[in-house]
């Protein structure tokens, strides 16, 4: 947020007005992965888009950086047709050309200071581990790394637990953090 960056962020930003994007709704992102131009070759096998629409909670820069995947695996593979193989391909190299901005999420929505970035990495790395987050009132740390992860959208609650908002997110973690 603006009042992140520190007491003369409007010396830089004279005429912002801060906007929160979330997500899309889903047939906004069905729209975007069937048609993002009007001679869009590639088809889906049944599920696919629903598994798409699942793994991104239809947030904008990961349906689109999915979609962007799936047409350069599509283009390997010499095929208009995605199919759930061609999908686990996608995800890899989402992974890697969508590095900056999984990383921005480990280094820096976890927390402002070293402290809190660690607590908000354990945080994460137990969630991927299946292991819900527990702390006493005095840990402050812990609390600020907790409440900066549900306010960039990163964890949420479901019930009395605490999950990942965006199942790829989760993926990542799992996959690249040592847990």
């Amino acid at each position: 947020t603006l009042d992140e960056l520190g007491p003369n962020w409007s010396n830089y930003f004279i005429s912002v007005i801060p906007v929160e994007i979330t997500y899309l709704e889903p047939q906004e992102a069905r729209d975007l992965l069937r048609h993002p131009d009007d001679t869009f070759p590639l088809t889906y096998e049944l599920g696919i888009i629903d598994k798409i629409i699942e793994i991104t909670h239809c947030h904008p820069y990961l349906v689109q950086l999915l979609g962007s995947s799936l047409v350069v695996s599509a283009n390997l593979a010499e095929t208009h047709e995605v199919d759930f193989h061609l999908l686990q391909k996608a995800i890899d190299k989402a992974f890697i050309s969508g590095e900056p901005y999984f990383k921005n999420i480990w280094l820096e929505f976890t927390g402002v200071s070293s402290n809190e970035v660690k607590a908000g990495q354990k945080i994460l790395s137990n969630l991927a581990k299946g292991i819900q987050p527990v702390s006493t009132p005095d840990e402050t740390d812990f609390q600020e790394a907790l409440a900066r992860l549900k306010r960039y959208h990163i964890i949420n609650t479901e019930g009395n637990k605490y999950i990942f908002e965006v199942p790829l997110i989760e993926l990542w973690v799992q996959k690249n953090i040592e847990i």
